[in-house]
């Protein structure tokens, strides 16, 4: 399949391109300074060119770790100095340990933006994270939270980025993990766009990788709970349905197309739908714009995961004149919706009771807001430990 690009993810509705055979990128950190730094939630190991390891209980920060965590504390203690002494020694601990973490991931990510925690409208927001882990000292909700405020954090403007991630700090403590799995599967399915797959057994396993650790979570997730999260703001409930074999042929035609058979095809276009995918596959049978079916060796489709990668082949390979018609044969002979789910299931279990969940509940039907969308994108990557980081503005 045709890959012009490297990006790893992108929104359904937004630009986007395929790629098959291409190494992920690793992320590069410049690190400084060494504190020692206990109950660090999420260990990474990432390597590379001009980076270093973060390992056992060990971060790295810069100069200004010691007033960042000062700033971030001296809050807290000032707005929970009214609690009993117990509640309050037990909230401080919290505070402290869900302030250790929020650094942490800082610097891992946004190293630069410590700097913005003297603005009042991060202090606030980090403030309310800080209380909501104290509240309960749940540590599914502190990971989410963390991920969440780091993301607040980069950005000082008055946005509607940095306002969906304010709003979103206080609504994730209001929410349950089966609700956090359930934004999270929206986000999977109805606006995640995967590139580097040149194969549709690819996209089941990135679906798998994602969806897979979520499955008891979704397994629990109730009709009360949808309509909970439509309240809270979270997500939309429309009278239309995508279901999920819909969006993959929308999102991936050229990884879910049936394959033409050119034996019997047309010398000249009828201009019918029916013949004209084995006109235009047979008569550019042997150039880069056709391949051999991915489902049926025997078959023939074109050699492009979707339009904008049909259109930079083509581009490539000097065969524009034909582009109207290619486009039109990449979305004509979609794959049946029931074994697009038939092999995901067969794929995984888990990611076929994922699949079940979200069905069942008429998730199809649900979309998520932006507040939404910062929860799930959040919560994604926590149930990944950090492994899907791809910038949260790319969908908001």
């Amino acid at each position: 399949m045709y890959a012009p690009t490297d990006t790893d993810h992108v929104p359904r509705s937004g630009k986007y391109a395929t790629l098959a055979n291409i190494t992920k990128r690793g992320l590069l950190h410049q690190q400084k300074k060494y504190w020692q730094v206990p109950l660090i939630w999420r260990q990474k190991q990432r390597g590379g060119d001009s980076s270093t390891n973060i390992q056992a209980q060990v971060a790295q920060f810069g100069v200004s770790y010691d007033d960042a965590k000062a700033i971030a504390m001296d809050v807290f203690k000032e707005n929970f100095a009214k609690l009993s002494q117990n509640a309050h020694r037990i909230a401080i601990e919290r505070a402290d340990e869900f302030t250790l973490n929020y650094l942490s991931e800082l610097h891992e990510r946004e190293p630069e933006a410590v700097e913005n925690i003297e603005d009042p409208g991060v202090q606030s927001d980090i403030l309310e994270a800080q209380a909501g882990f104290a509240r309960s000292g749940d540590r599914d909700l502190g990971e989410v939270l963390v991920d969440i405020l780091v993301d607040r954090t980069a950005r000082t403007g008055r946005t509607t980025v940095s306002l969906a991630l304010s709003a979103a700090i206080s609504t994730a403590q209001k929410l349950t993990r089966s609700q956090f799995a359930a934004l999270s599967a929206l986000f999977v399915f109805k606006q995640l766009r995967i590139l580097q797959v040149g194969h549709y057994e690819q996209v089941y396993q990135h679906l798998s990788r994602y969806l897979d650790p979520m499955r008891d979570d979704m397994v629990r997730l109730s009709g009360s709970d949808v309509q909970y999260l439509a309240a809270l703001g979270c997500i939309t409930i429309s009278m239309g349905s995508a279901p999920i074999p819909q969006v993959l042929q929308r999102t991936y035609p050229g990884l879910f197309f049936q394959g033409v058979d050119i034996s019997s095809a047309p010398s000249g276009p009828s201009g019918a739908a029916e013949d004209g995918p084995e006109f235009i596959i047979n008569k550019l049978k042997g150039t880069r714009a056709v391949i051999r079916s991915l489902r049926d060796p025997a078959k023939f489709q074109i050699n492009a995961v979707d339009s904008e990668g049909l259109h930079a082949l083509l581009s490539d390979s000097d065969l524009l004149e034909y582009e109207e018609l290619l486009q039109r044969t990449l979305s004509a002979r979609p794959v049946d919706g029931d074994v697009i789910l038939s092999e995901m299931r067969k794929h995984s279990a888990a990611l076929g009771e994922v699949i079940d969940a979200y069905q069942e509940r008429t998730l199809q039907n649900c979309s998520n807001t932006a507040i939404g969308t910062a929860i799930g994108h959040a919560n994604l990557r926590k149930t990944t430990g950090g492994e899907f980081g791809s910038a949260l503005d790319i969908w908001i």
